[in-house]
């Protein structure tokens, strides 16, 4: 008789818990038919205030897991350190863990998080999660729509960020292509190359760039 009220019990009190949430609304959400709510403090993905940011270098100080590096506008030369305050942050949302710590070291609040969350990359391409700051740019007339993901390659050459997207063998290799890429792209800067044989030789280097991550993101 005992055993069989011990059973009983055992069965109505996890029932007594549970049977509250039966009538009560649901915490999740059925996403992606239904859209998830988002709170005020939300972390989501990144906007910048193009015209803020003052290239100071803190938000990629801050960043726990580098996935923050910075692009210089076409014809600025990165070893001149009075161009430090027109770069501006690209962002690898592939490492980004959200922390908010690049938000919050930013001194003129050009960082900001919005309530988007939806984030995806195709399948042939790791690009989608490498976001330029022109993308990120909250001002139209700072936004760049690039063409095909060359033209996208060419402003992350600058960045460390294409070897740490596809690790692994892969990294050195693009690594060593960069730092080609750059003694060419310093050449053109310093006049000893001229436009056209800088386009061609720099774009070579960049197709075998993108062939590299398209394949590092197959399955």
């Amino acid at each position: 008789m005992v055993s069989i009220v011990k059973k009983i019990k055992s069965f109505i009190l996890p029932m007594r818990v549970t049977g509250k949430y039966m009538v009560k609304k649901p915490f999740t959400v059925m996403y992606p038919r239904e859209k998830a709510v988002v709170k005020k403090r939300w972390r989501g993905l990144h906007e910048l205030a193009f015209n803020k940011c003052v290239g100071c270098g803190l938000c990629r100080m801050a960043c726990p897991n580098k996935c923050i590096d910075y692009i210089y506008p076409e014809g600025l030369d990165p070893r001149d350190k009075k161009n430090l305050k027109f770069r501006r942050p690209a962002i690898d949302w592939g490492h980004c863990i959200f922390c908010g710590l690049c938000v919050e070291a930013c001194p003129t609040k050009a960082w900001y998080h919005t309530p988007r969350y939806k984030i995806y990359a195709t399948s042939d391409s790791r690009l989608d999660l490498i976001r330029t700051p022109y993308e990120l740019a909250v001002e139209e007339d700072k936004r760049k729509t690039y063409e095909d993901e060359l033209s996208k390659i060419r402003d992350l050459m600058q960045t460390d960020l294409l070897e740490a997207a596809v690790g692994g063998e892969w990294e050195e290799i693009i690594k060593k292509l960069r730092e080609k890429w750059r003694d060419l792209w310093y050449m053109k800067l310093d006049g000893k190359l001229d436009e056209k044989t800088w386009d061609e030789k720099a774009r070579e280097i960049e197709k075998l760039v993108l062939d590299i991550i398209k394949q590092a993101s197959l399955p």
